[in-house]
């Protein structure tokens, strides 16, 4: 069955409860550690180390890693007493557990390509149910049970997240809305690992509840991919009530006119025309074409900033703030704060939306590259504003308008990010693109680690390191004023120009 056609609404749905309850667990890590220490994973190796209280309650070991943005998805609200052996050993199964879902984005985009949608999730579900199995029957004495649980989950949950974004082409005018809320509510998933926690401090074993959960994961991933989901992929909708050349157009019609539009079209012979089906259609060439290139340098660079504000974050607030009781408010406002971004990824995507709409009727790439820049130029703006305005204003008074506009950059960046791909592209190599994407945002997040580090090496380390994020954030501005000026490269062309193209070779002229 492939009831997403015919009951789209239903099938939006239940791909969003998909998403809030699975897709993104692993950034729930904040709460999940909890209860292994409170179970005493790794505690051996405290036994001749004295304890170290954490410093600031509900607040735990931000900067251990670049992967520990989700340590702060849900606030702790104790003080655990550990080693710090024990933490960088629980941390480090959570650094290999996301790396492994970076890396694995590009494996879980070719086989969506080369499988199908039905395949790819069958595989990952059976991977999804391995990971929960494993991570509820670990114990202190057989602790290596969470490497490959926390992999698995990882991996399985990005997996489920990038082959349920295919929904969103069952709308054509809210198309990048419904990429947004996907989006938002993949951070909104923390909340399991905090269900899961609160369930343990009532008395409830983790086992049982990982169990649970893995039951009714199975039933709602099961149903999305055999009842919704089609064998293949989701087929771009067509525009309603609408004059055809205000249409999209098929997707063949879209990716090989960009590709014909990103050749040097001046050294072709004149009296040759070719028409978009001559156009190179491969993977590769979509991979090398000018729109993805700048598009995931990018996402790239504003990821790591993405990061770089979480992981200095409490080295920030402790600047501005020396009691750890004040410490602790903020980063629980801050943790809570990001349970709002559904919200505020929904207003990413109308923003877009409305700018879809707006050139409907352009020309190709217009159509395609010009709506986006005004959301990501707003998305520019918020990462600018988060490290300006602390460096203008040192107070706490501006801790809050500064979670308001990282709350905000937070759900353009990735809602624009990933809506861009789904606009712009084939669906078909949607898998392989956002996969490929990811893993260059993953490798250069790596690069948060260094001005961790660096912020640390020196008095006023920090403002040095906040000028260079400043500067960094201001240089992004080059993509949306890059793609709009791609973009009126058809300026000089008819609208209905490339879709009609077609092969014609003028005869020699004597």
């Amino acid at each position: 069955m492939e009831l997403c056609y015919n009951w789209r609404t239903l099938c939006t749905l239940w791909s969003c409860l998909e998403v809030v309850c699975f897709a993104g667990i692993i950034y729930g890590w904040g709460s999940f550690v909890y209860i292994l220490k409170e179970e005493g994973f790794y505690g051996d190796i405290c036994a001749d180390t004295p304890l170290n209280a954490s410093v600031v309650p509900g607040f735990l070991n931000y900067n251990s890693s670049v992967v520990d943005i989700g340590n702060g998805s849900i606030p702790l609200g104790h003080r655990v007493q550990t080693c710090t052996e024990q933490e960088e050993k629980l941390n480090l199964w959570f650094s290999i557990a996301v790396g492994v879902m970076y890396s694995g984005l590009a494996i879980v985009g070719q086989l969506s390509m080369r499988l199908g949608t039905r395949v790819t999730r069958i595989i990952f579900t059976i991977l999804y149910s391995i990971g929960f199995l494993c991570i509820a029957f670990a114990s202190k004495e057989h602790p290596w049970l969470l490497l490959p649980g926390l992999s698995c989950i990882a991996l399985g949950g990005a997996a489920v997240y990038c082959t349920t974004l295919q929904i969103a082409n069952l709308y054509s005018t809210i198309q990048t809305t419904i990429v947004a809320l996907l989006s938002g509510l993949f951070d909104v998933s923390t909340i399991t690992q905090h269900i899961i926690k609160v369930a343990y401090e009532n008395n409830i074993p983790r086992k049982h509840s990982y169990l649970v959960f893995f039951a009714l994961g199975v039933v709602i991933f099961n149903v999305q991919t055999f009842v919704f989901l089609p064998k293949d992929h989701v087929k771009r909708q067509q525009c309603r009530n609408q004059r055809k050349p205000n249409c999209h157009g098929s997707e063949a019609d879209t990716s090989n006119v960009l590709l014909e539009k990103e050749t040097d079209r001046n050294t072709a012979s004149p009296g040759l025309r070719e028409s978009p089906a001559a156009a190179d259609n491969t993977l590769f060439t979509h991979i090398l074409s000018f729109g993805y290139i700048t598009h995931t340098v990018w996402m790239s660079a504003s990821v790591l900033l993405f990061v770089s504000f979480i992981g200095l974050l409490n080295t920030w607030l402790t600047k501005l703030a020396t009691e750890p009781t004040t410490v602790g408010y903020y980063l629980d406002v801050f943790a809570y704060a990001t349970l709002s971004t559904s919200v505020t990824a929904i207003i990413a995507g109308c923003a877009y939306d409305w700018q879809r709409n707006r050139f409907r009727g352009s020309a190709i790439p217009e159509r395609y590259y010009r709506p986006v820049c005004f959301p990501m130029a707003m998305c520019w703006l918020f990462g600018t504003l988060c490290y300006l305005l602390p460096l203008v204003f040192e107070s706490l008074y501006v801790v809050l308008p500064v979670f308001i506009m990282f709350t905000f950059y937070r759900s353009f960046l990735f809602a624009i990010g990933i809506a861009f791909l789904t606009e712009a592209f084939p669906v078909k190599y949607f898998g392989v693109l956002y996969g490929t994407m990811m893993f260059s945002v993953g490798a250069s997040s790596l690069l948060q680690y260094a001005f961790f580090a660096w912020s640390k090496a020196y008095d006023n380390a920090f403002t040095h390191v906040n000028i260079c994020l400043l500067i960094l954030a201001a240089l992004m501005c080059y993509q949306p004023i890059a793609l709009w000026v791609r973009g009126g490269i058809s300026k000089s062309s008819s609208k209905d120009d490339f879709p009609n193209m077609e092969l014609v070779i003028d005869p020699p002229q004597d």
